[in-house]
């Protein structure tokens, strides 16, 4: 599979995953209806684990889940084309994404199971995603600044797009420890800060479609 069918789906599965569990718990009055990105009615697990949603989300991010291992990989090849050669930082960079990967894993295999320990699998798992993946980004993105002006990074746009999407995530990453110093956070809260800073998550990978424009991996070598 090439870098930038790899990303699309990397950009079409979580979408479809979240989305859809959370349209097909609430068809079936699981949760209630609302636009969680505004009214924060419900978190994405409690949307995935209600009802049948739970096989639609686990399916579908496990398939997400081992394309993305597969992106990280992909990064690293990537940044030694930048470079001339594999970088230590390259290297960094895919240990965090996969490990990040990996921690998403353990969140989705203990998805919708009770207990204490269960719980406390779930809420390190994608805590750990939720820091891992970022760092990784983020360092990716500075390498791109780096090389910015040759022809192999030729995507302005892209790069400013991303530069939105890390201030914003940013930004909702300290709203959630002001609110929290503060004592004013409340589920609702917390729930709009979640559904959108994953979907920021997710909408950074849009960026690798014009910054990997050229790049072509061949499997005959």
């Amino acid at each position: 599979m090439q870098p930038r069918t790899l990303v699309f789906l990397l950009i079409i599965l979580p979408l479809f995953a979240v989305n859809g569990a959370f349209l097909l718990s609430a068809s079936e009055s699981s949760i209630p209806w609302c636009i969680p990105y505004i009214d924060g009615c419900t978190t994405i697990s409690r949307a995935a684990r209600s009802g049948n949603a739970i096989f639609l989300f686990r399916v579908t991010m496990i398939a997400h889940a081992l394309l993305l291992i597969w992106f990280w990989i992909y990064v690293k090849h990537w940044l030694a084309i930048l470079h001339g050669t594999e970088p230590r930082i390259a290297k960094v960079i895919s240990w965090l994404g996969i490990t990040g990967v990996l921690a998403m894993l353990v969140y989705i295999d203990f998805l919708g199971t009770e207990g204490e320990i269960n719980r406390f699998m779930r809420r390190h798992g994608i805590m750990l995603f939720f820091t891992l993946t970022p760092m990784a980004q983020l360092l990716l993105y500075r390498e791109h600044l780096r090389f910015k002006h040759t022809a192999l990074v030729d995507a302005a746009g892209a790069l400013r797009m991303q530069t939105l999407i890390l201030m914003l995530m940013l930004a909702i990453g300290l709203t959630s420890v002001v609110v929290e110093l503060a004592g004013v956070k409340t589920h609702t809260i917390e729930n709009i800060i979640e559904w959108n800073f994953t979907l920021l998550m997710n909408l950074y990978f849009v960026g690798m479609l014009s910054i990997w424009g050229k790049f072509r991996v061949s499997f005959s070598d």
